[in-house]
């Protein structure tokens, strides 16, 4: 993740299953934000990381919120908090510091856009787990646009990616969307670092 460059990652159930020993080893190893508005250590209201990101990004301020979906099987150690209440928490403390507001999740399609209508403030909603994959970039009635960050298939995670250009305005508003799912076929080359990466695993 640090070779392809991230900006910020929500945290996601099977990084919450590394266990908390684990995951502050990983946190630390990187060099983006990672992020989650509403993941505790049992029995607290405590956040284990930071709730959200202000980026600097071609001189317009991009706050980015993370939020965790919960997981398939209870996990002793971590204890999920309501989305919707995280988002309502935080977003506007965003909205004060930022000229664009990301809600970076791995919520399940629907759950993402039903919190894109009914949090105001959000410019851009990144969904997951898209068994409901739209063919385009959709614009909820309060104007939030809400896209998927891939389309996993089964046994082929991470072949296809979704990709979304927009044109941002120099108040941050998010304008002119195209929205599409990338297959990362063999027409596009490999990186030469990713590529020597990779061989290491392979002796």
């Amino acid at each position: 993740m640090n070779l392809m460059g991230y900006d910020a990652m929500a945290l996601g159930p099977l990084d919450l299953a590394l266990g908390w020993e684990a995951l502050q080893q990983r946190t630390a190893e990187a060099d983006f934000a990672m992020l989650s508005a509403n993941t505790a250590l049992t029995g607290t209201e405590d956040l284990i990381l930071d709730p959200y990101t202000i980026l600097d990004v071609g001189g317009l301020r991009v706050g980015v919120v993370g939020l965790t979906r919960q997981p398939d099987t209870a996990l002793p150690t971590f204890h999920i908090l309501d989305p919707q209440q995280a988002a309502e928490t935080y977003v506007p403390q965003v909205a004060e510091q930022a000229d664009t507001v990301i809600l970076l999740t791995n919520l399940p399609y629907r759950q993402a856009m039903a919190l894109a209508e009914s949090v105001p403030g959000i410019d851009l909603v990144v969904a997951a787990l898209p068994n409901q994959l739209p063919k385009q970039a959709v614009r909820t009635a309060n104007g939030t646009l809400v896209v998927t960050a891939e389309q996993p298939l089964p046994r082929h995670t991470g072949r296809r990616v979704g990709q979304l250009v927009v044109d941002v305005g120099a108040d941050g508003s998010l304008n002119g969307e195209t929205w599409q799912s990338r297959a990362l076929d063999r027409s596009i080359p490999d990186d030469p670092e990713m590529q020597a990466l990779l061989e290491k695993y392979k002796k």
